[in-house]
């Protein structure tokens, strides 16, 4: 370029052809939504996903990440704090307990007998030793803890549960407004340019949107969207499973040994799913242990993805849990809790 010559501006029309479009997408979404009654239906319960319930659930798993190991590890919600320290019933494993745990009727349930609780699962595949962590590093002392031994007890941690216990407070308080942040600006964008391929899950694609899970600081529970219809029955697996390892042994023994020093006492469940998790099953894990195994039987379970119940379901199997532990939650609810250690 010679000398004193101007640079050259970037052309203009590509920001142009950018706006054009920009403006025809939204004009045709805003007429699609209006006159097509499947698309409006679509659309509103998105939206309706895209929110909180009510102002006790936080945003716990979105496409942009997974916040509630950082809320509950680094002890940022002091309302989740105080009700994880009064439970006195916990229940711990990954997703699959998650979708099953239904406070519509867990709730009654345990007010009934005068008992609090608090679900204490997560995602990823989370095994016994975040739980086991939490329980320490928060100084938890329940009085029943109910594991749903599905390929649970293996002493290991979730690839995100090693990140967690890498990070700082500073980094999960970042983390968690950065997911927030970015959900809200995806809602607002949904509104106007919905991802409708996405969304719909179009034959062919192999797109389908991922689930929104809203955390509730009063139980733990999950508020989950979208939540499809169950299409899929199945028939639940051998509870024997394969032969005890000896890193499942170790863990499980670990895992109980911790809770006898807290007073609390164990006891072993398993949620319905068509693939049930690698290693032993429920009934070898309550024989090591000598712990009680309830079992809650759904006739004709159904699941929407092939691993986690669905919405019926999950109430059903909800509603058959509580049955099994209604001896044990009234001999809680005759005692009283014992003073908390200074």
């Amino acid at each position: 370029m010679p000398a004193g010559a101007k640079k050259p501006r970037p052309p203009l029309y590509p920001l142009a052809v950018f706006l054009v479009a920009l403006l025809l997408a939204t004009a045709i979404t805003v007429l699609a939504v209006d006159t097509q009654p499947a698309l409006r239906a679509a659309a509103a319960a998105v939206a309706q996903g895209e929110r909180p319930p009510d102002d006790d659930h936080y945003l716990a798993n979105d496409v942009g990440g997974q916040v509630d190991h950082h809320v509950l590890w680094f002890d940022i919600d002091p309302v989740v704090a105080r009700r994880l320290r009064e439970a006195d019933v916990l229940f711990v494993g990954h997703s699959r307990l998650m979708f099953a745990l239904r406070p519509d009727v867990l709730r009654p349930f345990f007010a009934r007998h005068g008992v609090s609780y608090y679900a204490m699962g997560f995602g990823f595949r989370e095994h016994d030793r975040f739980p086991l962590q939490l329980i320490r590093r928060l100084d938890l002392r329940p009085r029943l803890v109910v594991a749903n031994a599905d390929g649970f007890f293996t002493g290991g941690l979730s690839p995100w549960a090693e990140q967690v216990n890498r990070d700082t407070a500073f980094a999960a308080r970042k983390l968690r407004w950065e997911a927030e942040a970015a959900h809200r600006v995806r809602g607002v964008v949904q509104h106007v340019l919905p991802n409708w391929f996405q969304m719909l899950g179009l034959p062919g694609l192999g797109v389908r949107r991922a689930f929104v899970s809203y955390r509730s600081r009063f139980d733990g529970t999950w508020q989950i969207s979208p939540w499809p219809e169950g299409t899929q029955g199945f028939k639940d697996g051998d509870y024997e499973g394969a032969p005890l390892s000896r890193g499942e042994i170790l863990a499980a023994r670990t895992f109980k040994s911790e809770l006898d020093a807290r007073g609390a006492r164990l006891v072993l469940t398993r949620v319905p799913s068509p693939e049930p998790m690698p290693g032993a099953g429920p009934a070898r894990l309550a024989e090591l242990l000598a712990v009680p195994l309830v079992l809650a039987d759904v006739p004709g379970p159904t699941t929407y993805d092939n691993s986690h119940l669905s919405e019926g379901s999950a109430h059903d199997w909800s509603a058959a849990l509580v049955g099994t532990l209604e001896p044990l939650v009234a001999e809680l609810a005759a005692r009283p809790r014992p003073p908390a250690t200074p």
